[in-house]
């Protein structure tokens, strides 16, 4: 089953194939101006702060081709390449690598748009996913879990130029853990990726640690 979000905060479980349970959570937004409503919402859903954000804007150098390399992005993920000709998915600047649009801050991640620019979440698979799509006119997206099963959906297109990305996230639920994002894009031949949030949902114990230590920071400014 294929689910197609189309407005701005579109929410839903989305049925698994290869699955027992159905059931992954979905928030994408149709134009920037709904992106902080989607991120709100998939922030609510996963129940607490992002264990990794990548945005590219340190540590990184114009033109690094960060595909296939181990090592290089937090929690293992890996980016790749996986169309012909030689693997490209390489850290930019200029909107002339994102079909005349704007990466948010100053670097994003272009490619090429040929088939596939996978996140590779296989040496450590997560509970969640977001990012923020750059300049496309269609993006279909398989997300595989551990054991086999996959989901896939189709991302809302985005302007062609400005500031024009916006956010997709997808939320595990019921489901097994994430161990790829597959995305397959098409439009003017560039297109990119920024602001990748991943992780896992802490053990319920540990969100009661967390709680108790930001109620105790917060009654301390208080008192000050």
């Amino acid at each position: 089953m294929i689910v197609r979000p189309a407005v701005v905060v579109a929410v839903g479980l989305m049925a698994v194939v290869g699955a027992a349970q159905a059931g992954v959570y979905l928030v994408n937004s149709d134009a920037p101006s709904g992106n902080a409503a989607a991120l709100n919402a998939w922030l609510s859903q996963i129940g607490c702060p992002p264990e990794f954000l990548e945005d590219f804007e340190t540590g990184f150098t114009v033109g690094q081709n960060l595909s296939g390399v181990a090592g290089l992005l937090p929690g293992e993920l890996v980016i790749r390449d996986t169309g012909p000709g030689t693997p490209s998915a390489a850290v930019q600047s200029s909107s002339t690598w994102f079909g005349g649009s704007n990466p948010i801050g100053t670097y994003a991640v272009a490619h090429d748009e040929q088939a596939y620019l996978d996140l590779d979440f296989s040496a450590r698979p997560v509970d969640y996913v977001s990012l923020y799509d750059i300049d496309h006119t269609g993006t279909d997206v398989t997300i595989t879990f551990v054991g086999g099963g996959t989901a896939s959906t189709h991302l809302e297109t985005t302007g062609g130029s400005g500031d024009s990305a916006e956010f997709f996230g997808v939320y595990r639920n019921d489901q097994p853990r994430i161990t790829r994002l597959r995305l397959d894009a098409s439009g003017d031949f560039r297109w990119g990726i920024d602001n990748l949030r991943y992780g896992l949902v802490p053990e319920p114990a540990t969100l009661a640690l967390v709680a108790l230590g930001a109620a105790a920071l917060a009654a301390r400014r208080k008192e000050n």
